[in-house]
């Protein structure tokens, strides 16, 4: 849920511990970015690459070895390409958007997206998109007004829940204009998968 951090959820593991059977204990999962980094020289090695990236950007830390977007056939004739990098730590949200010194220059960096016709927007509710590429008009999943779902507020003067509904709130679906959450597994507006489709595949922001 996008209104509660996993941090929160893990300062109070003791109080909902007991409802998973067998488990001794929560922990969080380490973070993994997936970023490109634009304009790196084709001529070299992935290798040289992954060297030079954390040898000149203190802090930063690979997860495996840097890729190239594009086949070898797409980057014939090309002086530059984008490559592709896994960053974790604790400063890895730090490098996204910026630009990284590796080979005798710096290079601008952006995060990989990764969606598909069934990814739906927590924005605008609609489908197929990312909410960090939405350019729609924000939407509340929970009631359809214009405004977003973590600014949700109480319907009642003696309602004390805030940004999420409660049962005073009157559902609406932004996509169908159902009675419903518009995550609602059995709304009318959710994409169907097509026999000769992977709903699991992804589409990549960034194809040059």
């Amino acid at each position: 849920m996008e209104s509660i951090k996993a941090s929160s959820l893990n300062s109070n593991v003791g109080t909902f511990l007991h409802l998973i059977p067998a488990t001794v204990r929560v922990h969080l999962d380490t973070p993994v970015l997936h970023v490109f980094v634009h304009g790196i020289p084709t001529s070299k090695s992935l290798a040289e690459i992954a060297n030079k990236l954390t040898s000149f950007n203190t802090g930063l830390s690979l997860t495996s070895q840097p890729r190239w977007l594009n086949t070898d056939d797409a980057r014939a004739g090309k002086t530059a390409s984008t490559v592709v990098i896994n960053i974790t730590g604790p400063r890895a949200s730090d490098y996204v958007g910026k630009r990284l010194a590796a080979v005798s220059s710096t290079y601008r960096t952006e995060r990989r997206l990764r969606f598909n016709s069934h990814t739906q927007c927590s924005k605008c509710q609609s489908y197929g998109h990312h909410s960090n590429r939405c350019t729609n008009p924000v939407s509340c999943r929970s009631c359809a007004s214009p405004h977003s779902t973590g600014n949700h507020t109480r319907p009642t003067a003696t309602c004390r829940i805030r940004r999420r509904p409660s049962s005073h709130t009157v559902l609406r679906c932004v996509n169908c204009q159902g009675p419903h959450d518009a995550h609602t597994a059995q709304c009318p507006s959710l994409p169907t998968v097509a026999q000769d489709e992977n709903p699991e595949g992804e589409v990549e922001e960034m194809t040059t």
